[in-house]
């Protein structure tokens, strides 16, 4: 299954609060992703979906997985590395 599809149906929607996936995915705390996205210091986009400070900051879910499949590429070709190292 496509990592995009598999996330919208977990959350049911395109754009998600930023505090609902930082935990299980940048393994932060909401206060800590918030300041980090602030200063651009994640690794995927977000953004405000209206002009206040109040509104949550969201992510897109096409971002989040790319970056999901970016790492997992990355993890599969370190497994690969170590595999054809150790022959």
């Amino acid at each position: 299954m496509n990592t995009m599809f598999l996330l919208m149906a977990e959350y049911g929607s395109a754009t998600v609060p930023l505090s609902q996936v930082c935990e299980k995915y940048f393994g932060l705390k909401p206060a800590t992703a918030e300041k980090r996205a602030a200063m651009g210091e994640l690794p995927i986009p977000t953004f405000r979906a209206a002009e206040s400070q109040k509104a949550p900051r969201m992510i897109h879910i096409q971002d989040l997985a790319n970056h999901i499949d970016a790492q997992l590429k990355k993890g599969r070709d370190l497994l690969e590395q170590m595999k054809c190292g150790s022959q």
